[in-house]
């Protein structure tokens, strides 16, 4: 994953993973990364309807060493 510092010289943003719009296809009731994007808000929670407030939603890492 490849980062820089944003325009704002506040915020480490990664260049090459992207938030993924709310849809038909987004996993409801589990952990996520939730953004809206307009209002500039992110929270770690569980989406519980796809016409809410948050519009865009992002996995969560995993540890290098974990093994599934």
């Amino acid at each position: 994953m490849t980062h820089k510092i944003d325009s704002t010289a506040t915020v480490l943003v990664a260049t090459d993973f992207y938030w993924r719009e709310i849809d038909a296809a987004t996993p409801l009731g589990l952990k996520l990364l939730l953004i809206n994007q307009t209002a500039g808000v992110a929270t770690l929670g569980q989406l519980v309807n796809r016409g809410g407030y948050w519009t865009h939603w992002a996995s969560l890492p995993v540890f290098k060493d974990r093994r599934e």
